[in-house]
């Protein structure tokens, strides 16, 4: 107990004096220039050449004030900052940017790259629509006996289920095809939960056989989903 009085005592008396150093240390710390930096960000939805593209701002901030910059990039161009170290230019090209500067009288030019986000699709791309379910159903009857030397009609109904707004893009397939015989965009709106597609397709015309089978398939490639429809076989008609 007598040798742990003069150890409580030195370390009260040192206590205004470390006190005193985070003091000084918080005041530096606030008084600390911020570092130079760069952001590209969305800003909504534009047009370019008639499409729908999403438009982007650069925002800089933390440079050296009144100081000239030069922006290289998909939409390169030169400024300089304002008296507190920011600039913005609108409407510039999506990609990758970075930013010449020099600090103060330096004779040595420094480069800070820009924080680029992952590139959003305009309305109508899967950020807008959340895609549920894509269907098809066959609206011709398997058993149905046609002429198959001419080419035989089958009818389709797909569905696109979803909530949003904004176009899905979609696209059909026939059989085991992998190339689009027709595409198109089915429009949500709210409120809309889905959108039917009506799709009609002719056979191939074929002699001397018995049956003729179809089935499609309605892709919609930004939610990265498919319905298959089940397969319809017409019966061929005997010829004489």
């Amino acid at each position: 107990m007598l040798l742990a009085a003069p150890l409580l005592a030195s370390s009260v008396a040192l206590t205004p004096a470390f006190a005193a150093q985070g003091r000084a240390a918080g005041a530096g710390a606030a008084r600390a220039p911020m570092a130079p930096s760069c952001e590209l960000t969305p800003s909504g939805d534009g047009q370019s050449g008639g499409k729908s593209t999403v438009r982007y701002d650069l925002h800089l901030s933390g440079f050296p004030a009144n100081q000239p910059v030069h922006v290289q990039g998909k939409s390169s161009f030169r400024g300089t900052v304002d008296g507190e170290g920011s600039l913005e230019r609108q409407g510039v090209r999506y990609g990758t940017y970075g930013v010449g500067y020099r600090d103060g009288g330096s004779k040595q030019g420094k480069h800070v790259d820009c924080s680029t986000p992952p590139r959003e699709k305009p309305a109508g791309g899967k950020g807008n629509v959340q895609v549920t379910a894509v269907e098809v159903k066959a609206l011709t009857k398997s058993g149905t006996v046609v002429d198959c030397t001419t080419p035989p009609k089958f009818e389709f109904d797909g569905k696109i289920t979803g909530s949003g707004n904004g176009k899905v893009r979609y696209y059909w397939t026939y059989n085991s095809s992998a190339d689009p015989i027709s595409s198109g965009s089915a429009e949500f709106t709210p409120g809309i939960e889905s959108v039917s597609l009506f799709k009609v397709v002719n056979g191939s015309a074929m002699a001397n056989v018995d049956t003729v089978t179809v089935y499609l398939t309605l892709h919609v490639p930004d939610s990265n989903m498919t319905g298959r429809s089940e397969n319809v076989t017409l019966t061929c008609a005997k010829q004489p």
